[in-house]
């Protein structure tokens, strides 16, 4: 889930939101086409190279011609190259969080150093 940081709208092929996915279906006869039974139906069009008697992917298939390039580094580096717009509010309201701290630090060390001199002030009459 994506608890509401990503929100879908299916659209037809000319860009328009659909209503209603059931009119999208695409129906074989009276009944709708499964994804699986056309996969299934997609492998079985390979010829069978080996004569086992079960089609074979063709090499062809073997590389993705970088249509889909999987990126599973664990380099701290490679995760925020290319940050979306949620990292950098995140990064944001840390900065922003630090920053209130600091500045509290700041002002009670400030309260606690006039106080000091205060007390001292006192003492010295």
């Amino acid at each position: 889930m994506s608890y509401g940081l990503l929100s879908l709208e299916p659209k037809d092929r000319d860009g328009n939101p659909i209503e209603n996915l059931e009119d999208q279906a695409i129906m074989e006869g009276d009944r709708e086409l499964k994804a699986w039974d056309a996969i299934a139906r997609y492998m079985q069009s390979f010829e069978d190279t080996d004569g086992d008697g079960i089609a074979n992917v063709p090499e062809y298939y073997e590389t993705t011609h970088g249509r889909k390039v999987v990126e599973d580094s664990r380099n701290i580096i490679d995760l925020v190259k290319q940050p979306n717009k949620f990292s950098a509010m995140i990064t944001g309201i840390c900065l922003i969080f630090i920053v209130i701290i600091v500045l509290v630090v700041f002002l009670i060390r400030r309260m606690i150093r006039r106080i000091k001199v205060r007390k001292g002030k006192k003492n010295s009459k």
